[in-house]
């Protein structure tokens, strides 16, 4: 809270806040009379035991907290309660069993539950975690290892016999069965009979949290509690009727009442008579820890319990009183739901502790021990030795409204208020006329450095008071703002002075400031604080905390796990840790995890928020003036809010640093539960699971938090916060161990608890057999395909070995065929021409002309056969229409001459082809051409051929069919015809082409012969 804003600055001294709790003390004084009118004897009764009370603190402060249907408790009406070793509570009600965590219930009942035979029920709890439940039909039952099972026949019991449940909280239970009181046996696992022989009693359960079990025989009690037999004789006098209830307390006193509704108690072997009809006794209960209760002992024994919270005394009819191992007391109700009381980490003083108003803002603590805290409204409060002593406008002070407190070297208390300033001195105040201050101003803050100098923090600017010489500075004197709330000096010597518009910083005289832009985390200062090693913390009003150090600024906001964004005042206890006030209560943080985060070790910080759960009155703090909340001598931690000042004792705080190990509750499978007590397995199929888990927590269950992970998958833990589900989806295959830690707000993690084992298979192409399986396939079509590779190639191989020597061979033959036809038809026939031309030159011829003018005739005849023979053999090597006419006209001119050898007829379409081919590629693609042709004269006795030699596709297609008679492709062997390779010469010359070749043919089908060609883009066209 701040007390103005802007230019509104609240100066009446009549100004009341709203909610006076004087009004509030009138109305309980009141009650006080009319309840004294009333109850007579009792009211007297009530008063020497407030007395009593008051003299021994049993009405100390406790915290309240309740539940009931209206937040998930079954049914109100409460009639037991254990706690489990895992921390867990059990309440049992008349509508089925809750199990209750701090945070959630869980409910048991008779159509969630097999194993359940009832609703209402009651229980006892043994130190295994195992319970026994009986109903009230008479049914037992236990609770063992996660299941529920009722104990009859079996056990040596009877269902519906069962009249009362007991134990004696080391694990030894009893049971009245019908009228006998029979003990479990767990060695012998089952119940056995205890009862004396010679008892004939009609026995009945203690009331009181299931003491035992009481019954009478004419003037003798006997009792069995914890495993004992015990009897008390009766006075005729005092005991001549009935006995309507017997009770036994935790001190192992006996409570009657009788028919005639008197009250008795029997206490070291002697009877008292407590209370009459229609009045109450009053007592005190001890409960094992030592603590002393309060205790109204109403009509039928029933049970109404005082404490005081908020400084309002209050009562709880009880049914059921149970502590647990914290400490906490939980009181079950027989329709008002469960109730929970502990004693509260914060201590208030408010006005029923006699502070002058409960709306608190400066705080300080004299020289003398004593602590000041100023009232908004009403003055100033002193506390020393145990009380507080008030002081107002009649004691001397100029206004009730106190805005700063500071004690000088010389013992006296400088006092700011709205009526200006004054000192305390010698026990008495007046108004100081020195120094001059602003005018209209306030002074929100003091301090002393170790020169002497006062220094005063106002609205108005800082001002400097030493020897009566008085100086007011601004921020034309270097200040960061004339609205000035926090002066505070450094260890060196330094001023520090902050306020809403920056921070500044006195050195040797010269003023240095700083601003947001500079770095400030933020321009509204409240408070300021140097820790011992020179580090300046500074707080905010909603800006978070500040730290400064060598020059450079960290800032911290609820974004880096601060808990809230004011810092009203810094306090730091012995372990080195913060506790600041704000808004919304006050919150720790370690300076450590600060550090750390300043140093860029740690992302974010931890801090544990204090409120209304921890006894505050009123979370909001109050802020602004200086101080705003001390470190005592004594160590305590003062701070001023809206209902009085909260006390905090840190080095001695009653907190649990842990929470209780973490329990796994729920493995949700695409949403379906799965049981915990055997390893996880999920299948391929199943891709989301979620985990629920938790931590029993009951003083402050919202502040813990959780963090998981899910080892072999995350690296590192997954910070969950206070939300208690893990979920994951798509895990791969593997196996993991699933563990989860929790902490109370900046507390130590607590990593005790279950982990899980979780397997997730793998789907079948996911197994090893199967990638073992998938990797031995692989290695056999890889072996299969080398296999296939190496002998294509070896194939290949052979077909270039067979090619190459039947292109030697070839040559050998055309060279042979060559050689032959020259030595044969030329060479004869130039033998021919010599021998002729010989003979014309032999003398006896030319006396004959005419012969050797035949004989020439013969010599030019046989010299053009010459010339003919050699042209056909030129041929042969090379057409000589490939370069005179082109590829296409040289095909065409060949078919004609095939046709007309052959009287095959023949049918001819030919693209332009001619630039298709490089000048030294087209005797490939003709001998092609010409060796199929002549391989159908030589072998297809065909009547009819086609030769097709299309561009399509990007690709010349040469196809030759014929009629013939056809053959296997398979079978055939690549014989090479005359001038030519056959079938295997053609697919190399496709090949260098850079084509494929295919025969097509069936016996008495014809032959096909394909050749395609890729085209290159110039030679599409």
């Amino acid at each position: 809270m701040y007390y103005h804003t802007g230019g509104l600055r609240p100066y009446n001294r009549s100004y009341k806040q709203p909610g006076d709790a004087r009004g509030k003390t009138g109305a309980i004084r009141g009650n006080a009379k009319e309840l004294a009118k009333r109850m007579g004897i009792r009211a007297c009764l009530l008063c020497l035991l407030f007395l009593f009370w008051a003299k021994h603190d049993l009405l100390a402060q406790y915290d309240f907290r309740s539940w009931t249907t209206d937040n998930g408790l079954p049914q109100n009406l409460v009639r037991g309660l254990y706690q489990t070793p895992d921390g867990y509570l059990w309440i049992a009600t008349l509508d089925g069993l809750a199990r209750f965590d701090g945070n959630h219930f869980t409910v048991f009942n008779t159509v969630n539950t097999p194993g359940l035979v009832s609703n209402r029920l009651g229980i006892v709890g043994l130190p295994n975690g195992d319970l026994w439940i009986n109903t009230e039909g008479g049914d037992l039952m236990r609770y063992h290892q996660g299941r529920f099972e009722v104990y009859a026949e079996k056990y040596g019991i009877s269902r519906e016999k069962v009249r009362g449940l007991v134990g004696d909280g080391t694990g030894k239970t009893w049971i009245l069965h019908e009228n006998a009181i029979m003990e479990w046996r767990e060695s012998e696992v089952k119940f056995v009979n205890i009862t004396p022989k010679d008892l004939h009693v009609n026995f009945e359960a203690l009331r009181w949290d299931r003491a035992g079990f009481w019954g009478r025989a004419k003037n003798t009690l006997y009792c069995f509690r914890k495993g004992q037999f015990t009897s008390y004789e009766l006075s005729r006098e005092l005991f001549p009727g009935e006995l309507w209830r017997v009770a036994a307390d935790p001190a192992g006193n006996i409570w009657i009442e009788t028919e005639d509704k008197k009250q008795y108690r029997i206490k070291d072997g002697r009877t008292t008579l407590m209370a009459e009809r229609d009045r109450s006794s009053t007592t005190v209960f001890q409960d094992l820890q030592g603590n002393s209760w309060p205790m109204h002992v109403d009509a039928r024994l029933d049970r109404v319990l005082e404490y005081s919270t908020g400084g309002i005394k209050r009562t709880i009819a009880l049914n059921v009183m149970y502590l647990d191992r914290k400490g906490t007391l939980w009181i079950g109700t027989e329709g008002q739901g469960l109730h929970q009381l502990h004693k509260p980490l914060i201590k208030v003083y408010s006005t029923p502790q006699g502070v002058a108003d409960k709306n608190i803002f400066s705080i300080y603590q004299d020289r003398s021990g004593a602590v000041w805290a100023g009232a908004w409204n009403t003055g100033l409060s002193r506390f020393q030795d145990g009380r507080f002593k008030n002081f107002t406008v009649a004691d001397g002070l100029p206004s009730e409204l106190v805005t700063a407190l500071f004690e000088d070297r010389d013992g006296r208390l400088w006092i700011g208020s709205h009526g200006g300033l004054t000192v305390y001195e010698n026990g008495k105040f007046r108004l100081a006329k020195i120094p001059a201050l602003p005018k209209h101003s306030l002074v929100q803050a003091i301090c002393q450095d170790r020169s002497g100098t006062l220094w005063f923090g106002t609205w108005e600017g800082l001002v400097s008071y030493k020897d009566g010489a008085t100086k007011t500075y601004t921020k034309k004197d270097g200040l960061a703002t004339d609205d000035i709330h926090v002066v505070l000096e450094g260890h060196s010597g330094d001023l520090w002075i902050g306020g809403y518009g920056g921070l500044t910083q006195l050195r040797n005289g010269e003023f240095s400031h700083w601003t947001r832009a500079d770095g400030l985390p933020a321009e509204n200062i409240r408070s300021l604080y140097e820790d011992s090693d020179g580090v300046l913390w500074i707080g905010t009003y909603d800006g978070g905390l500040g730290r400064f150090q060598n020059g450079k600024f960290t800032g911290y906001t609820t974004q880096n796990g601060l808990f809230n964004n004011g810092a009203f005042q810094i306090l730091e206890d012995s372990r080195e840790r913060f506790w600041i006030s704000s808004n919304r209560g006050i919150y720790r943080v370690n300076k450590k995890e600060l550090n750390e985060f300043a140093a860029g070790i740690r992302s974010a910080v931890s801090s544990a928020p204090y409120g209304k759960v921890d006894g505050m009155l009123n979370e909001e703090c109050n802020g602004g003036l200086w101080p705003a909340g001390i470190r005592t001598r004594e160590g305590e931690l003062w701070f001023p809010t809206q209902e009085g000042i909260a006390v905090i004792q840190p080095d001695s705080l009653t907190i649990d640093p842990q929470p209780f190990p973490v329990i796994l509750e729920t493995f949700l499978l695409d949403n379906a539960p799965v049981s915990l007590e055997h390893p996880i397995e999920v299948a391929p199929n199943q891709d989301n699971f979620e985990i629920h888990y938790t931590a029993p927590s009951f003083i402050r269950p919202s502040q813990v938090r959780f963090r998981y992970k899910l080892e072999e998958l995350d690296r590192n833990w997954v910070e969950a916060g206070p939300r208690r589900t893990a979920y994951y989806s798509h895990v791969p295959p593997g196996r993991y161990h699933f563990r989860v830690a929790a902490a109370i707000s900046d507390g130590d993690w607590n990593e005790q608890g279950q982990a899980l084992a979780i397997t997730v298979l793998a789907p079948y192409y996911d197994t090893w057999w199967f990638r073992l399986t998938l990797a031995l396939a692989v290695a056999a079509t890889v072996a299969l395909a080398w296999q296939y590779r190496v002998t294509q190639l070896k194939k290949a191989q052979a077909a270039q070995q067979a090619f190459s020597q039947q292109l030697i061979a070839s040559q050998e033959n055309e060279r042979k065929r060559i050689a032959a036809e020259l030595h044969d038809s030329i060479g004869q026939r130039l033998v021919v021409i010599k021998n002729l031309a010989l003979f014309v030159l032999q003398p006896q011829k030319a006396e004959n002309p005419s012969g050797t003018v035949e004989t020439m005739k013969e010599i030019s005849e046989e010299a053009s056969l010459a010339i003919d023979e050699t042209r056909q053999i030129s041929y042969n090597l090379r057409p000589f229409q490939l370069d005179r006419l082109g590829l296409k006209k040289a095909i065409e001119a060949m078919v004609r001459s095939v046709s007309t050898a052959s009287g095959i007829r023949f049918t001819v379409e030919i693209d332009d082809i001619d630039a298709v081919f490089a000048e030294d590629l087209r005797i490939n693609f003709y001998r092609i051409v010409q060796e199929s042709l002549g391989n159908i004269l030589k072998h297809a006795q065909a009547t009819e051929v086609q030769v097709h030699i299309k561009k399509m596709e990007g690709a010349l297609w040469l196809t030759v069919t014929d009629n013939g008679r056809g053959f296997v492709p398979a079978e055939a062997p690549p014989q090479p015809g005359k001038g030519g390779f056959g079938l295997t010469g053609m697919g190399e010359r496709a090949r260098l082409l850079g084509g494929t070749f295919e025969i097509q043919s069936m016996p008495e089908r014809g032959t096909t012969m394909i050749v395609e060609i890729p085209l290159k883009e110039a030679a599409r066209g």
